[in-house]
């Protein structure tokens, strides 16, 4: 829905009526937030409206902006048109840099994951955009700026989540620990809050937040390409799977690395219980490698992964040693396509009283059982496949690496 006409609003006039608008918007918002939404609760007195709350990316301060109530079923939609201006509004910027959202309808507030549709989507959902408030379209109309959409998708703390809480707590696990792994699983902080009855101390996210390097950004970036060009993500292989084999050399460096760094080992908090025991110990811990080793493990298997695959692939994250303890299980899951579409598992040692086979289901359904001795590898797409360990463990340790790949896209 690209529009190539001129600005129809003069660009210091706009910044003249953006700046009156911020007044006007932030009383709209505190009035609807007091009375629980049953004043100031219509635009122009006929068009509803709801308020959204973002974390300001400079300041870190709430900020509550009142929108016309646009919906796709249950999802809202925000529409940042600023009339037509030919500049963003300021809370685009903020929901483009923190997904993290509230909205309140009435009294009713929810927590969401805002999404910045791409062109194709923004076609579908503009008919629904205009049968909600039709000046949208005349905005649109009026501004060579593309006006951004964003679909929230709701993201709270549901039953499971409850019990892997509940899990980690009984183990002793860090509350600071637990509270920044739901952070970065999208949870809102007032969400997670009220789940654990627990707030962790001034600045926790702002504390431990990392600014990210040239390489998550090209990470980020390569991310964002391959959900635009890709709906569904594609299949590469005819299986979806291949067993292989680590250089010796190499295996052999991540074993030394290992036996000489178990002073190093904690316990792992696996977020969304991926991983369980019924053992009091805990299922797993890990032990993190070097940049240097990290670096090696990638660069070594990308020949073996892009020939496998197809493709050409862009290197991510290689996940330090997982100690995976007796009893363990592995629930059958699928990866995030956030961090990666191809993986690679490495065995690097294991003290088994039988083989712990992974589960793994091909393109056409069929379950297979992979037997992975030291030394051995999978390759498999692994954002695409069922795969887990659903046995428990039987012996006293398995030890695995796991390496990532994204595919390139130009």
């Amino acid at each position: 829905m690209s529009n190539k006409k001129q600005d129809m609003i003069p660009l210091d006039k706009a910044l003249r009526i953006k700046k009156a608008l911020k007044h006007l918007s932030s009383l709209n918002a505190l009035v609807y937030r007091l009375s629980g939404g049953k004043l100031w609760n219509k635009w122009l007195g006929k068009y509803p409206i709801m308020i959204l709350s973002v974390k300001g990316r400079k300041t870190g301060k709430t900020r509550n902006i009142p929108l016309i109530k646009v919906m796709k079923d249950e999802q809202p939609i925000l529409v940042a048109s600023m009339g037509g201006m030919p500049m963003n509004p300021t809370w685009y910027y903020n929901v483009a840099s923190d997904e993290k959202v509230t909205i309140q309808i009435g009294k009713e507030k929810k927590y969401y994951l805002a999404k910045q549709v791409d062109e194709i989507e923004k076609n579908e959902l503009w008919p629904i955009i205009c049968s909600f408030y039709p000046d949208y379209k005349i905005y649109q109309d009026k501004t060579a700026r593309n006006i951004p959409v964003f679909l929230c998708t709701l993201k709270t703390i549901n039953q499971k989540w409850r019990e892997w809480i509940d899990e980690n707590i009984k183990r002793g696990c860090s509350p600071d620990e637990i509270y920044t792994i739901l952070f970065n699983e999208g949870f809102n902080e007032n969400n997670i809050q009220s789940e654990m009855g627990y707030r962790p101390k001034k600045n926790i996210i702002n504390q431990t937040k990392i600014v990210p390097s040239t390489k998550e950004n090209e990470i980020q970036n390569m991310v964002k390409k391959f959900k635009t060009t890709h709906k569904t993500i594609p299949s590469y292989t005819e299986v979806g799977f291949l067993k292989d084999k680590l250089n010796v050399h190499l295996v052999s460096k991540i074993r030394t690395f290992y036996n000489e760094n178990q002073q190093h080992l904690k316990t792992e908090v696996v977020a969304g219980g991926y991983i369980e025991t019924d053992s009091k110990q805990s299922a797993s811990e890990t032990i993190e490698l070097t940049d240097d080793l990290r670096n090696e493990i990638h660069s070594s298997l990308l020949k073996k992964a892009e020939s496998w695959s197809g493709i050409k692939l862009l290197p991510t994250y290689v996940y330090g040693i997982r100690i995976y303890n007796r009893g363990a299980k592995l629930n059958p899951h699928r990866d995030r396509e956030e961090t990666h579409i191809i993986g690679v598992i490495i065995n690097i040692a294991q003290e088994v009283e039988q083989d712990w086979p992974l589960e793994i289901e091909d393109h056409q359904g069929k379950k297979h059982q992979l037997i992975l001795k030291p030394g051995e590898i999978i390759l498999y797409e692994s954002a695409l496949l069922d795969h887990g360990r659903p046995s428990p463990l039987e012996g006293k340790k398995f030890v695995n690496v796991f390496c990532h790949y994204m595919p390139h896209i130009s």
